[in-house]
C-alpha cells in the first residue's frame, strides 16, 4: 500500500484486521490522515516524506511504532467514540444531530461512522467545502472484494458514484446549505430486501428549506453472512476532520448527539463517550473542536449558556452527558417515513 494514495476511510480496514487486538488504535491512527472519498487528496505530512508501507509484511510492533511516530503528531481530526449502554448490542436504526457553531473550509463533520473496518461499514455527515458550499454525504463500503453495494434509489438532487482508491464502495452526496448554529438532523435505518439476501440502508435528513424529511439515498449491500451488513454497531464514531490540514488555527466547533435502536419508538440516547484531540462536554452535549484556544474560547463561552465545559482526555477516560429525548414531533415524523423502495419527502 502506498500511504500517499489513500483517499477513503477503508484504508484503515487492512490495518484493523492486522491489529485485531486493538482495532480502535488502528482506526484512530488512520483516520487522522485520510480524506473523504470525493476530495481524493493525499496526506500532506506523508507526501513530503514519501512514506510507503506493505501492511502484510509489517509486524504489530512495527505498525504501532509507525502510528505513534508518524501519524499522531500530525493528526488533522478529533474523534468521539460513542459508548452505547449495551456495548455488544447491534441496532437497525440511528438518529443523530450535528450543530456547527464555528466552521471553516475543508471541514468534515461526521455524525456517525458505523462498523469501521468491517464489511459494509459506513458513515454520514456534513461538510464545509469552502467558498460557501455546504453538502451532506452518505457512503458504504463493499461487503467484499466481489460483493459490491448498489445505489438503488436517490432524491433528485443526490449524486452517486462508486469510489475507489484504498478501499471501495458506494458514495452519495447532496449539495445542502446547512446553516451555522442550526441543527442538522439525520436518520438511517436498515431493512432486508424481498429476497433476504441484501440489506437496504436508507439515509434521511431533515431539509430545513423544504421543512420536510428527505430520503437522500438507499444503498443495497449483499449480506454474505456478516452481522455488520445488517446492523449498525461495532465502534460508533463521530469526528471533525480538517481534510486539507490548512488554517488549523481558525476556530471550528460542533456538538454531536446520537441515538440508537431498532425503531423510532425505542431509540436510546448515547450518553457516554471517549475521544481524542480537542473533545469534551459543552454544557450538556459532546463537542469536537479545532483552532487556536483564544479564538475558540468566546464561541465556547457563548454556547455554554452558563453551563460547564469538561475537556476530554486521550487516555480512554470517558465523559457522560445527561440523557436527552428525541422531540415527540421528530419521532412521529420518523414513524411515517416509507419503508424500503417507497421513499419520498415527509413533512415534519
Amino acid at each position: 500500500m502506498t500511504v500517499t494514495e489513500v483517499s477513503e476511510f477503508p484504508a484503515m480496514r487492512r490495518v484493523a484486521v492486522i491489529l485485531d487486538a486493538q482495532p480502535e488504535i488502528a482506526i484512530l491512527s488512520f483516520l487522522t490522515c485520510v480524506r473523504v472519498d470525493e476530495i481524493r487528496s493525499t496526506c500532506p505530512h506523508l507526501s513530503s516524506i514519501g512514506v510507503q508501507m506493505n501492511l502484510k509484511s509489517i509486524s504489530l510492533f512495527g505498525l504501532t511504532i509507525a502510528f505513534a511516530g508518524v501519524f499522531a503528531p500530525t493528526a488533522n481530526a478529533q474523534h468521539l467514540i460513542f459508548k452505547p449502554k449495551t456495548a455488544d448490542k447491534t441496532y437497525t436504526c440511528i438518529y443523530g444531530e450535528i450543530e456547527v457553531l464555528a466552521t471553516n473550509k475543508t471541514i468534515y463533520y461526521c455524525g456517525c461512522n458505523w462498523w469501521p473496518g468491517n464489511p459494509a461499514g459506513g458513515y454520514t455527515g456534513i461538510q464545509d467545502q469552502g467558498d460557501g458550499r455546504h453538502n451532506m454525504i452518505f457512503s458504504i463500503w463493499d461487503t467484499s472484494a466481489t460483493l459490491h453495494p448498489e445505489i438503488t434509489e436517490t432524491e433528485t438532487r443526490t449524486k452517486g458514484n462508486r469510489f475507489g482508491g484504498e478501499g471501495t464502495g458506494a458514495h452519495t452526496h447532496l449539495d445542502y446549505d446547512w446553516k451555522l448554529g442550526g441543527i442538522y438532523r439525520y436518520y438511517a435505518t436498515k431493512e432486508q430486501d424481498a429476497t433476504g439476501k441484501n440489506t437496504l440502508t436508507m439515509l434521511y435528513f431533515y431539509d430545513e428549506g423544504f421543512h420536510k424529511w428527505v430520503h437522500e439515498a438507499t444503498i443495497s449491500n449483499p449480506n454474505d453472512g456478516h452481522v455488520s451488513v445488517k446492523t449498525f454497531g461495532g465502534s460508533l464514531y463521530a469526528f471533525l476532520e480538517n481534510w486539507s490540514g490548512q488554517e488549523r488555527t481558525k476556530p471550528k466547533l460542533a456538538i454531536y448527539r446520537l441515538w440508537v435502536g431498532s425503531s423510532p419508538t425505542d431509540m436510546e440516547n448515547v450518553t457516554t463517550a471517549r475521544g481524542d484531540g480537542n473533545w469534551g462536554v459543552l454544557g450538556d452535549t459532546f463537542y469536537l473542536a479545532e483552532g487556536d484556544p483564544s479564538a475558540l474560547q468566546p464561541i465556547i463561552d457563548k454556547a455554554r449558556h452558563g453551563g460547564s465545559v469538561d475537556k476530554g482526555k486521550a487516555d480512554r477516560t470517558t465523559l457522560t452527558v445527561p440523557e436527552r429525548r428525541i422531540p415527540p414531533s421528530v419521532i412521529r415524523a420518523l414513524k411515517k417515513l416509507p419503508k424500503k423502495e417507497q421513499s419520498g419527502p415527509q413533512s415534519h
